[in-house]
């Protein structure tokens, strides 16, 4: 008898150390669902209580959002939410299907056509059939907060940020990842006037992918890095790995977060990036800034360049830049008060267009 006790405790402190662990964070739970025309997967938060209320994001693509080999939201809130870092949420991932180019695209565009065979541009309709269907019933289901948001990448991250501009009422937030801002000539500019002031963007994009998006941020008429947040990820492509990590967790902390604006740090990238389509080269300085609960962002036409020798070259409002002479560039980056000076090598510029 004393044999088979001593066998136990082992088992028992075991089980009871377990116990305790799961009771300090109880699993998320993925929940799936057909609703209409509409199927769900739908990630509830450790230690998540029907008696308490949650933000709720609607994500494009569902069937791409979760585990490891997608965007891994689930993760990367059950990460945040441990940290305290952003308020528990309710993700609700709708999954396309083949008419994914048709429920999406806002506009026609010939270009696309030749890309991706005809479509509808279906997005209007689209989007009332899922505000009609899902946003009840996710509503009636669960406690939900006000305030929703939509998020997506590519032609979904177009649609998430065309949604919020043209149904404000339904989304208070939009996240875009590598958005297909280049449907119909960059059309979704002159959406953007549409934005509300009590609205918050974010959209990315990677300078392996390269589409120059910074213009939506003049567009919108909304203060950056209030409203409007942006980040330029270097050496990026177009491809879920690359959106996976820290791009969907800056949706994430912009959605359920609190992001202090007068904590942070800055620093000044170089970029040198080469078109796929015209084989020229994009000359940058890309300022980041990083806050004190990890969100990034471009400080792009937030702050000012100024060239200290401008006979050797010039310098845009949004870093952008080109040599006049083969000689070094000293330029003077300012954000906030703050003031930083960068010496760009022209040899380590010719360098680096020789490795793309």
């Amino acid at each position: 008898m004393k044999f088979i006790f001593r066998g136990l405790i082992p088992f028992v402190l075991f089980f009871a150390m377990w116990s305790r662990l799961w009771g300090q964070n109880k699993q998320f739970v993925i929940e799936h669902y057909t609703v209409g025309y509409f199927k769900l997967s739908v990630y509830l938060p450790p230690a998540y209580d029907e008696t308490k209320m949650y933000k709720v994001l609607y994500f494009n693509d569902g069937q791409t959002v979760f585990g490891p080999y997608g965007l891994n939201a689930d993760g990367s809130a059950n990460e945040l939410i441990q940290q305290n870092l952003i308020e528990p949420l309710i993700i609700v991932g709708i999954h396309s299907d083949e008419n994914r180019t048709s429920n999406f695209l806002p506009y026609l565009d010939p270009s696309a056509i030749l890309d991706f065979g005809d479509y509808v541009p279906n997005a209007d309709k689209y989007s009332k059939r899922f505000i009609k269907q899902v946003i009840p019933f996710i509503e009636k289901k669960y406690k939900t907060k006000p305030g929703n948001g939509i998020a997506g990448y590519s032609f979904g991250g177009l649609h998430a940020t065309w949604a919020a501009l043209n149904f404000p009422e339904q989304f208070n937030f939009s996240g875009a990842l590598s958005p297909s801002f280049w449907v119909k000539d960059f059309e979704i500019f002159k959406d953007a006037a549409k934005a509300q002031t009590s609205q918050l963007y974010y959209f990315d994009i990677g300078t392996g992918e390269w589409n120059y998006s910074v213009p939506f941020l003049m567009h919108s008429n909304l203060p950056m890095l209030k409203n409007i947040f942006y980040y330029e990820e270097h050496g990026a492509r177009h491809h879920i790995a690359d959106w996976r990590g820290s791009r969907t967790r800056n949706i994430l902390l912009l959605f359920a977060g609190k992001t202090d604006l007068a904590q942070y740090t800055w620093e000044n990238k170089l970029e040198v990036i080469r078109s796929a389509s015209t084989g020229k080269f994009y000359l940058r300085i890309n300022p980041l800034i990083t806050y004190s609960n990890g969100l990034i962002a471009s400080i792009s036409y937030a702050a000012t360049f100024t060239i200290s020798n401008p006979a050797a070259g010039e310098i845009n409002k949004d870093g952008s830049f080109r040599f006049i002479y083969p000689r070094d560039l000293n330029v003077i980056v300012k954000y906030n008060g703050e003031e930083k000076t960068m010496v760009i090598k022209f040899a380590d510029v010719e360098k680096m267009k020789a490795g793309l």
